[in-house]
């Protein structure tokens, strides 16, 4: 067990605990060692790189299987660590998740090295969201995230608890003019920068403000030979 002080923290334990689950049981539907582990369905992928390689600065991915609908959640299926990786490292990492999965979205942080990774993406995903931090940009992501868990729409592993302690490294505090409040985190051998948690949030951004259909109006039929 290890102590952790939420008491400034934009995402504190009572917020993030209700997402932990036991995978193994209650995702009956994901199959992490199969060629394709949840099918055909889509997903999303949130990458926030490495910065300029200060003490605990890496990046972080997360492979998100979106809700269908308002009455489905969010499930964080994997998260990854990345440190010392060069910018086409980091992309051809990215990459890899393509013959695994059928990917829709992907957004990344583009400030440091992540312009020149995502110019390595586009070659093969011309739609790669690039995200441009600024203090609006912060506070939007922030609050759909914060949302989205309220709701009671997103999950991941009980046992990643670093995914756990990156959310409640994000910190609301202001700005160096003192004029607004922003989003921040420091950075630890434990949380890095929160990558994981910035990188969860790249990806759940392609979501609406509003949230999806209540109804997708859409059926699957699986024909078995």
């Amino acid at each position: 067990c290890q102590f952790v002080d939420d008491t400034l923290s934009a995402f504190p334990l009572t917020l993030i605990h209700p997402c932990m689950v036991d995978s193994w049981e209650v995702w009956d539907d994901y199959r992490p060692f199969a060629p394709r582990p949840v099918g055909d369905r889509g997903v999303w992928i949130g990458y926030d790189p490495t910065g300029t390689g200060e003490e605990g600065d890496g990046a972080g991915l997360v492979v998100v299987l979106p809700a269908r609908s308002s009455g489905e959640k969010h499930r964080v299926l994997e998260r990854h660590r990345l440190k010392g990786e060069d910018y086409e490292s980091q992309a051809n990492f990215i990459k890899s998740f393509q013959d695994k999965y059928r990917i829709e979205h992907i957004g990344i942080d583009v400030s440091g090295l992540g312009e020149a990774v995502a110019e390595y993406v586009e070659k093969w995903f011309p739609t790669v969201t690039r995200y441009r931090y600024d203090v609006t940009l912060k506070a939007t992501m922030v609050m759909q995230a914060q949302q989205i868990m309220r709701k009671g729409r997103l999950e991941f592993d009980a046992g990643w608890s670093d995914l756990a302690q990156s959310f409640m490294a994000i910190k609301r505090e202001l700005t160096a003019s003192g004029r607004q409040m922003t989003y921040t985190s420091g950075r630890s051998k434990a949380t890095g920068h929160a990558d994981l948690a910035w990188a969860t949030m790249h990806a759940l951004n392609f979501e609406p403000l509003d949230g999806p259909a209540s109804e997708t109006g859409q059926s699957l039929m699986e024909i078995y030979g």
